[in-house]
């Protein structure tokens, strides 16, 4: 989903209205996990292959491929701030597990590739916020 506020609003109104929509968005990442007895996170890069993503305070590098929910929220959110494109998909893998996949790209990618043994259940992109 692609997101324009009016150029006609002041600086304050505009980091207002673009926390409210990055919110939402994370909501819907943190809603998206709801329901499921095991949920595991990864990401992958913008050909989709897997990548390692977490932070490690130990080693200062991202050097784990698995996150958690907070992990997944404290990455969109970062790349949202940054002006990139986000999105996530959700695929099962076992019984009732699940796994949220988690990607960023700048345009003029237009979607997401996802691991390719990997078939999405649901899927959402934040396409950025612009001003119009």
């Amino acid at each position: 989903m692609k997101h324009v506020i009016s150029k006609s609003v002041g600086i304050e109104e505009f980091k207002k209205r673009f926390s409210e929509i990055r919110e939402a968005f994370l909501n819907s990442l943190k809603k998206a996990s709801e329901g499921y007895e095991y949920v595991r996170y990864f990401a992958c890069d913008e050909n989709g292959l897997p990548t390692k993503w977490v932070w490690d305070d130990e080693t200062f590098t991202h050097n784990k491929a698995e996150g958690s929910l907070y992990d997944a929220v404290q990455f969109a959110s970062n790349m949202i701030n940054d002006g990139m494109c986000f999105s996530y998909m959700g695929c099962l893998s076992g019984s009732n597990d699940l796994e949220v996949w988690l990607t960023t790209f700048e345009k003029p990618i237009e979607k997401p590739k996802w691991p390719s043994s990997k078939e999405p259940k649901f899927e959402l992109t934040h396409e950025g916020v612009t001003l119009e």
